[in-house]
């Protein structure tokens, strides 16, 4: 069974797309293209202030229905003419996110994630160049004072991952850093779940041929 459509998040992601909306001629979409059009995206933000598909239907006087796929079919129209017309971004941002406990897999207590979490930051910046994976990075303006304190937020550590977010015209890079562990041991993690994998496929295969 397929998921049902959200279309709180269709309407999100039209909203988001809207520097296309002049390419849409269609006119069944027109009055739904004006109306999404006052509306705009906020980083960081819940954008709870976008309307919802019954409220749209609503204010344009439009059956639930014939609302909900005139929405779906506006998104694919834009989808598919970014063939024709490649999406510009206009917007980038790099958040850093130094913490030790940057690996979901980790199996620590929760006192330890609290205490590791309450170290860690989250800062948004705009980079000329991306770090890359095994850079060592420093925020200095993040220590108050020269002394060392097991207190104090982390403000530098090594490049772990780098991942790329597209929405709408922005784009997100999210730099996890790691403030103690180099590169090393993370090559090490993806050394093992390589192996493990590799593993894993051996044992289906072994069992396939056994019937």
């Amino acid at each position: 069974m397929g998921a049902h459509t959200s279309y709180p998040l269709v309407i999100y992601h039209l909203v988001s797309l809207k520097s296309h909306f002049h390419l849409i001629t269609t006119e069944k979409f027109q009055e739904v293209i004006k109306e999404l059009s006052n509306y705009e995206i906020y980083p960081n933000s819940d954008n709870d202030h976008l309307p919802d598909h019954k409220q749209l239907a609503e204010r344009l006087n439009c059956n639930q229905l014939k609302m909900n796929k005139i929405l779906k079919d506006l998104l694919n129209d834009i989808i598919n003419g970014l063939n024709d017309h490649p999406l510009a971004i206009k917007d980038i941002v790099h958040i850093l996110l130094i913490s030790a406990y940057i690996d979901p897999e980790d199996k620590k207590n929760g006192d330890w994630i609290e205490k590791e979490w309450g170290k860690s930051i989250t800062i948004p910046v705009v980079l000329p160049l991306t770090p890359r994976i095994g850079d060592y990075i420093e925020i200095p303006f993040i220590k108050t004072s020269y002394s060392y304190s097991t207190d104090d937020k982390y403000n530098s550590g090594y490049v772990h991952d780098v991942r790329h977010t597209i929405n709408g015209t922005r784009q997100e890079i999210l730099i996890l850093i790691s403030p103690f562990k180099s590169f090393y041991y993370k090559w090490e993690e993806m050394k093992k779940e390589y192996n493990d994998n590799k593993r894993w496929l051996a044992w289906l295969k072994a069992e396939k041929n056994r019937f």
